[in-house]
């Protein structure tokens, strides 16, 4: 009998339970009372989760002093006030120069004290101790393996050799000095501190206001929505939860993310770490160093066998918070409440959840992390399963040889509820395996390896598992999917024995002159992508293979890829890449209308589905094409429904702080080490920001000589210091504007302004500097995005793309007018966008024939418009040769604050 007859026997049914479990109330089975795995893995992770059950603040599994045990159970209730001048002077200095070294605090010490020699300002040791002194906040540091396998905790604190490799915990010699140590950061006294001013606590309220709003909605509208999903508290599932009364008004909300990093290019430095966010938090300042919390840290240079043994420490932590309840001072209405921290979602990159959520990862038969019940098929005797849905021509592999899977009904079928039924069943089965045999069949049938350790936070106060474990918006395109699609179109896919590339119609860049071409157009795109675009994608004909970054896929693939692959993949390849683009472009936004939710809906399931059609066509063979990167973005759309787009809890916020903490890095003889301290200071630093908000505002200031339009608007300079003639046929545009508003203003002479601050932190530029510019020395930035309002009664928006010649400031009575005098691109190719699935969008520069005058808050985004040299291979109408393709940056709104939150861009401060 072979594996797959082995285990669709096990298929069916999972196998009675053992004495003492039977189905509860919901029909799910329970675990038998005193039930002990036979396989190890198991076993260990069920001593973590029992661990977690019983959680209590007051256990030595806790590892909590009694100082801190006592600031959390007694929060202050009154707001920190540093009255001490010589302390809150030392405080400032210390907090200028938190990224610098000890010795640049001393030296600025020194400088001071020698210029008022009676000033007394803290050590620097001293001034360490305030701040730890001040926010309560302290590491709980515990012993791990030599090697990186085990953290000593919980179960197994008392433990002397690492169970995993065997190597002692600790150094030879009579006295116990642990060979390795890791930290781990508790939540509370974070999350107090976050209340203790009333600035800060005033922005907590952001999740029950906008709870509020969306059921409003939901009430007046008889269940339908009608506005864009913008963040968590949009999905299905939270709302839920609230109006069955199981998340409290005081209820913190949190997201956990996970993920490891490299420290160093060219060396093994490998650490893991976690960080907490409050999604209690307006989108707008959530991701800001100030408001994203370390949470632990595990050393490399070698990955942890055992991730549960290194997370233990800080879910125990947030486990005995939620069963116990934790007291936080509102400063804003003077209130002592408790709050019991609700865990909305755990995210990590695919290798990270297999660790975290314990199923067998992308190459198992079950694959699919949402634990949909699609099942992969395998070649014959090869070991690793695929996705495929259609059944292949004569393919009798025995337990993959399934008839074909309809999308459509295994999407409508699928719901987060039946898929935690099923889980807890599979779960089961899996953990009543009586042997390594019967385990690995188990194991197969259903997905699952253990239980997954967030098994043991109390019930109510997480989403249900699997549900808690979303989709990651940032591998999933970014680097699985060109990772698939490249290599086909390449034509350096593996090929079996009974294919033939010849017959791949779509492996156009086998040709290597037209990959050197195809990736030069890439390269020479970079000086029309804005700066605000970040980093350019290079020439992935020459360092494709040499880190290519996440974003610079994301520039190449989805937002310049539609214009440059047209034309050269044929026309049914190209049309179904256009389906993903547009799919995607929709998903990574922060707002997604429900019409637009729907479109990406149907262009995801049409594109996986034609998948296989086109590439595959039901070729056994070919079967190793269908990766699971084709499956998941079926389900990203209907996540949206249930959690909300996935932008607001993608991993860019976790790669960020692991990159903005990596700089931070002093001691580089012992950079695991250092980067832990450096979290922890950047814990104690944010509660005191949040606790005395005058230390560091909040608010956002404009650089100095700009002018505050109100609403995040700003004119930037340079500008003219007098008023100059300006061009005829610009003095029209802006004598037609006027007049439209009825107002009687000379307009011969004007005082150009250069550059626009927008809301979202971009900066438009102008023609009138970016033309003074040599070429290639600057990135263009004058085009843009404009909605105007064309009907007020139906409240009609139209969308145009500019060209801004200058910015100008009208004063007129009491009122300014702040306008910018731009010329038009025309309307796009109609054929060619719906072909694109509206992904090309191909327009002629109308330039002086279309001059116009919009107000400055008509003005939305900064775009790229690229010289689109594909267009003219298709139809010479006499606009090709001037003809400009549109690139919108991928999730503009909110990955702007993700990975730009701080930083003032070079764009803003360069006059």
């Amino acid at each position: 009998m072979t594996r797959d007859q082995q285990a669709d026997q096990d298929a069916p049914a999972p196998s009675p339970p053992l004495e003492g479990g039977f189905p509860d109330d919901d029909g799910v089975p329970e675990q038998p009372i005193n039930f002990i795995p036979a396989i190890e893995d198991i076993r260990t992770a069920r001593e973590f989760i029992d661990a977690l059950k019983n959680a209590s603040l007051d256990h030595e599994f806790s590892q909590l002093d009694e100082d801190t045990l006592l600031h959390i159970r007694d929060p202050p209730t009154i707001p920190l006030s540093i009255d001490n001048p010589t302390e809150r002077l030392s405080l400032d200095l210390f907090l200028a120069v938190d990224n610098a070294s000890q010795d640049t605090y001393n030296a600025a010490r020194n400088a001071i004290k020698r210029r008022f020699p009676d000033e007394d300002i803290l050590s620097y040791y001293k001034a360490k101790r305030l701040v730890e002194k001040l926010t309560g906040i302290t590491a709980i540091v515990q012993d791990m393996c030599i090697n990186s396998c085990f953290g000593f905790t919980g179960p197994y604190s008392d433990k002397e050799t690492c169970p995993v490799c065997g190597e002692p915990r600790y150094e030879d010699g009579d006295r116990k000095l642990p060979r390795k140590q890791f930290h781990t950061i508790p939540l509370a006294p974070q999350l107090q501190a976050l209340w203790r001013s009333s600035e800060s606590a005033t922005r907590l309220k952001y999740r029950q206001e906008y709870t509020a709003k969306i059921l409003q909605e939901l009430n007046a509208n008889s269940g339908t929505r009608t506005s864009p999903y913008r963040d968590f508290f949009d999905g299905m599932d939270y709302l839920q939860l609230h109006l069955d009364g199981k998340i409290a008004s005081g209820d913190m909300i949190l997201l956990l993310s996970m993920d490891g990093a490299q420290l160093y290019r060219n060396k093994a430095s490998e650490c893991w770490m976690y960080i907490w966010i409050i999604l209690d938090h307006s989108p707008d300042v959530r991701y800001r160093k100030r408001h994203v919390l370390p949470g632990g840290f595990i050393p490399g240079p070698d990955k942890p066998k055992n991730l549960d043994s290194f997370m233990f420490p800080g879910l125990y932590h947030l486990s005995a918070l939620q069963r116990e309840g934790l007291r936080i001072w509102d400063a804003s209405i003077n209130e002592v409440f408790t709050s019991h921290p609700f865990l909305a979602l755990a995210t990590a990159d695919g290798p990270g959840m297999a660790c975290l959520n314990g199923f067998v990862g992308h190459q198992g038969k079950v694959h699919c992390r949402l634990h949909c019940p699609i099942k992969g098929r395998h070649k014959r005797g090869a070991p690793q399963y695929y996705p495929a849905r259609l059944k292949p021509n004569e393919y009798t592999v025995e337990g993959c040889d399934h008839d074909d899977v309809d999308l459509t009904d295994l999407l409508t079928n699928f719901t987060s509820e039946e898929s935690s039924t099923r889980y807890q069943t599979d779960l089961l089965h899996v953990e009543q395996s009586r042997n390594p045999t019967e385990f690995k069949r188990r194991r197969l049938v259903t997905g699952i390896c253990k239980p997954s350790i967030l098994s043991g936070i109390p019930e109510g106060h997480i989403l249900t598992l699997p549900g808690c474990f979303p989709l990651d918006i940032m591998h999933l395109p970014a680097l699985n999917i060109p990772d698939l699609f490249i290599p086909l179109w390449r034509g350096n896919f593996e090929c079996d024995r009974t294919d033939n590339k010849a017959s791949w119609a779509w492996a156009v860049l086998r040709d290597n002159d037209l990959w050197k071409t195809h990736g030069k157009m890439v390269a020479d795109a970079t000086p029309y992508l804005p700066g605000s675009f970040d980093r350019p994608p290079r020439n992935p004909a020459e360092k494709i293979s040499s880190g290519y970054k996440a974003w610079e896929f994301l520039l190449y693939f989805y937002g310049l890829g539609p214009c440059l692959f047209f034309q050269l993949l044929p026309d049914v390849y190209w049309e179904h890449y256009c389906k993903l683009v547009r799919g995607i472009q929709i998903l990574m936004q922060q707002e997604i209308h429900p019409r637009e939710l729907a479109e990406a809906h149907t262009k995801l399931t049409e594109f996986s589905t034609d998948f296989e059609e086109l590439y595959v066509q039901r070729r056994a063979d070919r079967i190793h094409f269908v990766r699971p990167s084709i499956h998941t973005p079926s389900h990203l759309a209907p996540e949206t429904e249930r959690i909300g787009p996935a932008i607001i809890y993608s991993q860019w916020a976790i790669e960020r702080t692991i990159g903005n903490l990596g700089e931070e890095i002093k001691q580089h003889s012992n950079p695991f080490s250092n980067l832990a301290l450096r979290g922890l200071r950047r814990c104690q630093v944010n509660a005191l920001k949040a606790m005395v908000p005058d230390i560091e505002p909040l608010e956002e200031t404009f650089p100095l000589g700009s002018k505050d339009l109100g609403q995040s608007y700003a004119l930037l300079r340079a500008m003219d210091n007098t008023a100059r003639p300006i061009d005829p046929l610009e003095t029209t545009a802006l004598d037609k504007y006027f007049e439209s508003q009825n107002i009687d203003i000379d307009t011969t002479n004007v005082i150009r302004w250069a550059r626009l601050r927008l809301p979202n932190r971009q900066v438009v530029r102008s023609r009138w500097k970016e033309e003074l510019k040599r070429e290639g020395k600057f990135r263009c930035s004058r085009n843009i995005k404009v909605r105007l309002l064309i009907s007020l009664l139906h409240n009609h928006t139209h969308r145009l793309i500019a060209e801004v010649h200058y910015f100008a400031l009208f004063q007129v009575e009491d009122t300014q007018h702040a306008v910018a005098v731009v010329s038009l691109y025309g309307r796009p190719h109609d054929q060619l966008l719906s072909r694109s699935s509206k992904t090309y969008y191909s327009v002629q520069h109308l330039r002086d024939a279309a001059i116009r005058v919009i107000p400055v808050k008509t003005i939305t985004a900064v775009v790229a418009m690229i010289p689109d040299q594909q267009y003219g291979k298709f139809v010479q109408d006499g606009t090709h040769e001037d003809r400009w393709q549109l690139v919108e940056k991928p999730g503009l709104h909110l990955l702007d604050r993700v990975l730009h939150a701080e930083d003032r861009t070079d764009e803003e401060n360069d006059v």
